[in-house]
């Protein structure tokens, strides 16, 4: 259990008091800690719940203050900052910031580094889906906002393209490049539409549209990161 007084500096911490602190506990409390099948069929762990929440309204905050932000910035620029700042790594980065280590109760060997990076970056989302939950969306966009805006400047030379970060993450895990196919080309001369087909990883194969191969490449790219992310593939 994580004592009241913990919970208070955590709260001070983040700069969000909680109506009710036993959100903020279900947000960092993770499933490794049930050890019962059977209480937790009856109360179900809501880490997971809340983190999926956390996911989508951090997504929608974060594309809001880009968009703002970066006026002149066209889709592509936009988009690659979107997935650097929501990335799993920059996640784990924010729950240290956050010192989510030394407050989130989960029951795994803390010198396995991938899991524990993977844990500490889900804790992030599940806390902002807890603050959604209490608070509403004004509050959580208030949190990401204070928490993300430094990083909102980083320059764009210094983000990867989705394509690149893509290969390099497939060939760290299975040693194999992401592959593109060109299915169609479509439309006017002066104006074409081209369709192509993204296999990579175990994902189910990803379709896109751009009008450049290069574009629809790039949004293939994006979309697979974006499904990795939200799968926790690592």
């Amino acid at each position: 259990m994580i004592s009241k007084k913990l919970i208070n500096q955590f709260e001070k911490k983040i700069g969000y008091n909680f109506k009710n602190q036993l959100t903020l506990i279900q947000s960092l409390t993770h499933p490794s800690m049930s050890k019962d099948q059977s209480d937790t069929d009856k109360n179900p762990n809501q880490f997971e719940r809340l983190e999926f929440l956390g996911d989508r309204v951090l997504g929608l905050a974060i594309s809001f203050l880009l968009f703002k932000k970066n006026k002149n910035f066209k889709e592509g620029d936009l988009s690659k900052k979107y997935s650097y700042l929501v990335q799993k790594n920059f996640l784990h980065k924010i729950s240290l910031e956050l010192s989510i280590d030394k407050i989130l109760l989960y029951n795994f060997k803390k010198n396995n580094k991938k899991m524990t990076i993977s844990i500490l970056s889900d804790s992030v989302e599940s806390l902002i889906g807890a603050i959604f939950i209490d608070g509403g969306y004004k509050s959580a966009f208030d949190f990401i906002k204070h928490f993300w805006s430094p990083y909102l400047d980083i320059k764009i030379s210094n983000t990867q393209d989705p394509k690149t970060f893509l290969q390099e993450l497939s060939q760290q895990k299975i040693k194999k490049l992401p592959e593109y196919k060109l299915l169609s080309k479509q439309g006017p001369a002066h104006s074409p539409i081209f369709t192509v087909s993204l296999k990579v990883l175990n994902l189910n194969k990803i379709k896109a549209q751009g009008t450049s191969i290069r574009e629809a490449e790039r949004k293939a790219a994006n979309e697979a990161l974006k499904i990795i992310n939200e799968k926790k593939i690592t």
